[in-house]
């Protein structure tokens, strides 16, 4: 077997080069004409652009409905008639649960995505059935997809007194702490934040909390966040998810705030919503906050029916709210949707999508197909992967698409 893998004129950030993989690194950025050893396997990318792999911050896998055939939802006007409507509609689809998870996963790594973060439903009523299927499914694609899954009491910690079931799933290996809106849903900021950070310091696990919660409400949720942060040593460890609240606030009040989730080193997840205010990314990620995009729904599900598993889609659609038409501010929205880079290096992981697509700005404008993605320097998905695994995976793979349609529209 060959010991390294050479993929030849690869246009990385506008320049040809070759990529000299091994062990899963890159060990060696060349001319796009290096010459190959004998050990080699040589593969010719023929301009094919490199784009760091994609990291989805906030999904789903629990909550997907079937494709093959429509589930009408009814209009709500709470939140709590959302949860219930959504536990009447997902009952139909509990014995395709697995089936629906895996089918979703597939659609995530076929667009690009190699890492995602996973909130799982656990509550009195389903138990840690959820969980139960969500670390096989983990371990089934571990070598594929790293994932991270959050113990997420979506009925709410207090309110559905789920507590007793959350201290379990941190046991079977759940890798954080959730929650959901401690004053909206829990009604107790003070008691739902205290029991959240209890947890997360027993079983030293992060914690990832959904925030719904309107105006200055959110704010002060966040304040909270961080003071239990500060006092638990939990700097780094903590992360807000959606944060709508601080799309209708004062910007002096979300730039202050900011700063201190900056100190922190308290990251924010955002789906990019069109149907409620977001927070001001541009602000924020200005404020030395670490923004992480996420798909949060990737299809069909109880909460709207516009879901897509590509995350690219979001980094676009972020671009287009805040009419970003110039190319250093589209190629500035792949920090938020990767841990890579648009130029990789010597030492770096070999995680990279392969797509056609003369720079980065023009594949967040075209969204390409993902013709290949690499995940430790071994193809797991793209429309040219041929389904093997390993090392073996190179093999047969054609140097070229040969779809006179390269782009989604």
């Amino acid at each position: 077997m060959a010991e390294r893998q050479l993929i030849q004129q690869i246009n990385m950030n506008g320049r040809a080069c070759t990529l000299v993989i091994e062990k899963g690194c890159i060990t060696e950025v060349g001319a796009p004409d290096l010459i190959p050893e004998a050990r080699d396997s040589v593969w010719n990318a023929h301009g094919l652009l490199l784009l760091p792999a994609f990291r989805d911050a906030h999904v789903h896998l629990d909550k997907a409905f079937p494709s093959d055939r429509w589930i009408s939802r009814t209009p709500v006007s709470s939140l709590f008639e959302q949860f219930k409507l959504e536990k009447e509609l997902l009952a139909g689809c509990k014995d395709r649960r697995k089936e629906l998870a895996v089918k979703t996963l597939e659609a995530m790594l076929a667009s690009g995505t190699t890492e995602a973060r996973v909130h799982v439903d656990i509550d009195p009523d389903i138990g840690l059935s959820h969980l139960e299927l969500m670390l096989q499914l983990k371990e089934e694609y571990a070598s594929r997809m790293t994932i991270e899954l959050v113990a997420f009491p979506q009925q709410g910690l207090l309110r559905s007194q789920s507590t007793p079931y959350i201290r379990e799933a941190l046991r079977m290996g759940a890798d954080l702490m959730g929650g959901v809106d401690p004053a909206g849903v829990d009604r107790h900021i003070e008691l739902s934040l205290e029991t959240m950070f209890e947890l997360a310091t027993e079983f030293d696990k992060r914690v990832d909390l959904h925030l719904h919660d309107p105006g200055h409400l959110a704010v002060y949720t966040i304040e909270k966040m961080l003071d239990y942060s500060a006092e638990a040593g939990m700097k780094g460890k903590v992360t807000v998810s959606h944060a709508y609240g601080l799309g209708e606030v004062d910007s002096g009040l979300v730039a202050e705030l900011g700063s201190r989730m900056a100190g922190e080193a308290m990251d924010l997840a955002t789906s990019v919503p069109f149907d409620t205010a977001m927070p001001p990314v541009p602000l924020l990620a200005a404020s030395g906050v670490k923004i992480s995009l996420a798909t949060d729904h990737t299809g069909l599900d109880a909460w709207t029916p516009y879901g897509h598993p590509d995350i690219l889609r979001r980094g676009r659609l972020l671009a287009e709210k805040y009419i970003w038409n110039d190319d250093l501010r589209m190629a500035s929205v792949f920090q938020w949707m990767s841990r890579g880079s648009l130029e990789l290096k010597a030492g770096d992981a070999a995680d990279f999508v392969l797509v056609k697509a003369l720079n980065a700005p023009h594949a967040l404008a075209a969204l390409p197909r993902r013709q290949l993605v690499i995940r430790e320097g071994i193809p797991v998905a793209g429309s040219l992967w041929q389904g093997n695994s390993g090392f073996a995976a190179w093999r047969n793979i054609p140097e070229r698409s040969e779809w006179a349609d390269e782009y989604d529209r």
